[in-house]
């Protein structure tokens, strides 16, 4: 499999799955003696499917509730940006963060000579989105609320900010590649590729200066009167993407301690502070926008993107054809689509996209992605788990151009689908979706050209 365009994931943890292997094991054990679980599913043979289902299915727009993109520490990766895509309309994002610090009682900063203050953010380089070499602009503030360790935030949530900025950093492209090297009293010490704002001495010095003495004693006390900051984008360019919770990441005011010494003192936005996105996509006047709004059908287009943007819904009728046959491999395939105006080395497709089950009127993890995920222990073994579930971008010829495809593996779901008498009703949607700003034009089962299609692999 080609994996040169998709990101190494950043594994988000909502749990562990004890003991994995044996709950595998007596998932096989449990399933249909006619199912090929321990056939096909646990390597990559169905990749190479080559039958062909005649059936035609309908794709159509479906849009998930309020999606959930903070609590409990995570996510690890926040975008920050504003960008006008050209197929998919206006895309936004902004963070906010508590600032927090290791007590001490050497408090000299508050009362010494300010050479600079900064915040340093660290990139997530593969995550960046749109044109790379558009100026940014970037403005920070001081948060007007709290943010609270145990409220879950959602992709509408927008943070009250103060009116007055801290810093600002203007006309700027992000260096990806070079690292960032900073010398203080004669060291030099080189960090991860990093978005650097300096922050404005006069109002940020006042800010802490003007805070008691106890704020600066216990960490709660001073989130109090300070809540936090917040990451504005105001400029039309590419999204970004930053690991707040990185030790790299932080707000560092440098100081004189004498003559020839200068001091530090740091602020953290680590595992403790409470993080929180907003992101916001409006898609009304952009080409996507007739299939997200349900104008029109996934006939020949199907539009699927990530942050808070739509998703899609395949359905496709039982057939009493699929039953008293041994099936060996079911296999969805699409077809990426470049429109007019786009550009895929800008844009490129989502990097993983996964399939759920929509049939009982929610989302629903299928057979197949259960075990793709306890297979690949949590999806830390990516390569194993695409070798069993697929889902990501590869390029192949077909008609005599390279072009992406993406492939499925739904054989144990179709199995399960097929005992039941019920057809398929599926979403399709970006893994970790409120984390990427990639989207993805996929063919549908109508075009002429690149249809998609469901392949189904019988024993003879």
């Amino acid at each position: 499999m080609n994996l040169s365009i998709f990101k190494t994931f950043k594994i988000v943890r909502i749990g562990y799955y004890i003991v994995f292997s044996t709950l595998v094991i007596l998932s096989f054990d449990s399933c249909d003696k006619n199912e090929t679980l321990g056939n096909g599913l646990i390597s990559d043979e169905w990749v190479n499917a080559k039958g062909v289902d005649t059936f035609n299915f309908s794709v159509k727009p479906y849009q998930q509730d309020s999606l959930l993109t903070a609590y409990a520490g995570l996510p690890g990766t926040f975008l920050l940006g504003k960008m006008n895509d050209p197929i998919f309309g206006k895309v936004e994002a902004e963070f906010y963060s508590q600032i927090r610090f290791i007590p001490t009682k050497e408090r000299s900063f508050l009362s010494n000579k300010i050479d600079s203050i900064v915040m340093s953010i660290r990139y997530d380089t593969v995550e960046f989105y749109g044109n790379p070499l558009k100026h940014q602009k970037i403005e920070v503030f001081q948060l007007d609320e709290p943010l609270n360790q145990r409220t879950k935030y959602y992709s509408d949530f927008k943070a009250k900010l103060k009116p007055t900025r801290l810093g600002i950093l203007d006309q700027f492209v992000p260096n990806r590649s070079d690292s960032v090297k900073v010398t203080q009293n004669n060291v030099t010490t080189a960090f991860y590729p990093q978005l650097r704002i300096p922050l404005d001495t006069a109002v940020f010095m006042d800010i802490l200066r003007k805070m008691p003495d106890t704020a600066f004693t216990n960490v709660d006390s001073f989130i109090y009167l300070f809540p936090g900051i917040g990451l504005v984008a105001s400029q039309d360019a590419s999204m970004m993407a930053l690991n707040p919770g990185n030790s790299d990441s932080r707000i560092t005011i440098y100081y004189q301690i004498n003559d020839t010494t200068q001091g530090q003192f740091v602020f953290n936005m680590g595992d403790f502070a409470v993080k929180a996105p907003h992101i916001k996509v409006d898609n009304s006047t952009a080409p996507a926008g007739s299939f997200i709004s349900g104008q029109t059908t996934g006939d020949s287009l199907i539009f699927i993107q990530g942050m808070s943007g739509g998703d899609a819904r395949l359905q496709i009728s039982y057939d009493s054809n699929w039953a008293n046959k041994f099936l060996n491999f079911a296999v969805l395939e699409f077809f990426v689509a470049e429109l007019p105006g786009d550009n895929l080395s800008w844009f490129k497709p989502s990097g993983l996209l996964f399939l759920q089950d929509l049939s009982s009127g929610k989302e629903e993890d299928i057979r197949d992605y259960t075990i793709g995920r306890n297979l690949s222990r949590d999806l830390t073994n990516l390569s194993q788990y695409l070798s069993i579930c697929g889902g990501n971008p590869v390029t192949v010829t077909e008609n005599g151009v390279n072009i992406y495809r993406y492939r499925f593996n739904i054989s144990a779901h179709f199995q399960k689908t097929i005992r039941e008498k019920k057809g398929l009703d599926l979403l399709i949607t970006p893994l970790y979706k409120t984390e990427s700003a990639q989207r993805v034009v996929l063919y549908g089962n109508k075009h002429s050209k690149y249809p998609a299609k469901l392949r189904l692999v019988y024993s003879e």
